[in-house]
């Protein structure tokens, strides 16, 4: 039995996609007998205002949770103050374990810089080292307008991510547009192993359309329903969905509906007033033990990818859309590590940002093909998802690369 510590500012409960990946590896970890600690923040990552307890166990994995700073997202500034207080209370109590306590350290970019200041500590203490690198920093920081490329802070923040990258004993990233951007940054290839992401639910809405009890409650009734679900964050541009809205605002047979937080909600709830869109709903992120029921409420999943994001980040929701059966309405470019699954399963949608006319014809296209294509599509996405993307292979998988850096 070897002892496993992970590093994450988000972990159970919280709902993001990295807290419910790092849970369901912490959990097979567990079960294949390691003892499994988890160091993460008492404030929840999306609303900084919910706490959690300092101390928890989450089916035998133990939850030691740290004070920070809990200004707004919204604000780049505190987003920053939230990342670095996190990082500053974790790193003492990294500094005074004593050597020998665990046989393995996990770092994820959750907040960037963790697993920096992770690895310094590992190497002090001797313990091997792995880097779960699940979106790069500061490279997407700076896609994002967060960061100027040519400043001193973000040269050294280069330089620190870079040193993470070399001396890791083991680097495992989402894709292979990742995979040779860390080559790129000084990583070895032989350390890097690229396992993609797995769908995050177990369960799958299978009742009829009208009867989901998400579209009754919600009133959805019988409109063909587009789904945003997730962070709507500046890399996940969505004026083009926005745009298709307002090209069909009159044509009564679309619904968007727009579920969860982030910086660029408050941006979507202006263009619905602008544009008095009454075919737009906002509505709060839902539970993970609810989200197949409100995913299932849709006719359509957006999947949406910033144009200067691939190798950056790999937004995760593809997965869970095909899971349930649904039929995919991607935007970004190609190629990427969706258009690359969306090339293997065909009657989805896929168009560029700022192609917002084409849209909303293949929309018409689709609404045309009517129910039962719907359904076929979304049997084919599923018994994609199911062969290439197995949660028990992928964890399994990770697992095993994990033991394999222990002594």
């Amino acid at each position: 039995m070897a002892r496993i510590l992970i590093l994450s500012q988000a972990f159970y409960p919280d709902s993001t996609a990295v807290s419910q990946v790092l849970a369901d590896l912490a959990e097979d970890l567990y079960r294949k007998g390691h003892d499994v600690e988890v160091l993460s923040s008492r404030r929840a990552y999306e609303n900084p205002g919910v706490s959690y307890p300092p101390l928890e166990s989450y089916r035998g994995v133990t939850i030691r949770r740290f004070r920070q700073a809990g200004f707004s997202k919204k604000n780049p500034i505190g987003r920053a103050a939230n990342f670095a207080s996190f990082n500053a209370a974790v790193l003492p109590w990294l500094l005074l374990i004593r050597k020998g306590r665990y046989d393995a350290m996990i770092g994820t970019t959750s907040p960037p810089l963790l697993s920096y200041v992770g690895l310094m500590a590992a190497r002090f203490k001797r313990i091997p080292f792995c880097f779960y690198a699940m979106d790069l920093q500061p490279e997407l920081a700076i896609v994002s307008g967060y960061l100027r490329r040519d400043n001193l802070s973000t040269r050294l923040f280069m330089k620190m991510s870079d040193y993470a990258y070399r001396k890791s004993n083991l680097v495992v990233t989402l894709d292979r547009f990742m995979a040779t951007h860390i080559v790129r940054r000084g990583a070895q290839p032989n350390k890097i192993k690229i396992i993609p992401i797995w769908p995050v639910m177990s369960e799958v809405y299978n009742g009829s359309r009208q009867a989901n009890p998400f579209r009754r409650e919600m009133g959805f009734g019988d409109k063909i329903v587009i789904m945003y679900s997730g962070n709507m964050a500046v890399v996940h541009p969505l004026d083009t969905l926005l745009e298709a809205a307002v090209a069909l605002r009159n044509d009564e047979r679309f619904l968007y509906v727009f579920i969860g937080g982030g910086v660029r909600k408050k941006d979507v709830e202006a263009f619905k007033m602008e544009h008095r869109l009454a075919n737009i709903v906002l509505l709060p992120l839902q539970p993970r033990e609810v989200a197949h029921i409100s995913l299932g409420s849709a006719d359509l999943q957006a999947v949406i990818h910033g144009n200067a994001c691939t190798g950056y980040t790999h937004p995760s929701k593809v997965y869970g859309a095909m899971f349930i059966g649904k039929p995919i309405l991607y935007i970004g470019p190609e190629p990427s590590h969706i258009s690359d699954i969306l090339e293997q399963c065909h009657g989805n949608i896929a168009v560029k940002h700022g192609a917002s006319q084409e849209l909303a014809e293949k929309l018409k296209i689709f609404a045309s093909s009517g129910e039962e294509e719907w359904k076929r599509v979304g049997e084919r996405n599923k018994e994609y998802v199911h062969q290439q993307f197995s949660r028990s292979f992928l964890v399994g998988r990770l697992t095993k690369e994990i033991e394999s850096i222990i002594p």
